[in-house]
């Protein structure tokens, strides 16, 4: 399942530092996206802050997500 990245909301998070980006994006376009970010039902981000920043860095509009309950 793919989701818009405007329909994912991002709360307070436990990590502030989301570190090298660059490096991230850079494996991201060499191998694509090997784990989606998870979300709630509601779009509520769970787990994949650095996924998501990476591929907003890179200009995508949605991205793969797992939905747990």
């Amino acid at each position: 399942m793919r989701l818009p990245l405007s329909d994912i909301r991002v709360g307070k998070r436990d990590r502030e530092d989301l570190g090298d980006l660059a490096g991230l994006q850079a494996s991201i376009t060499a191998v694509g996206l090997l784990h989606p970010v998870v979300v709630t039902q509601d779009g509520d981000l769970v787990a994949g802050g650095r996924r998501l920043a990476a591929v907003t860095g890179l200009g995508w509009e949605t991205v793969p997500v797992t939905v747990v309950t």
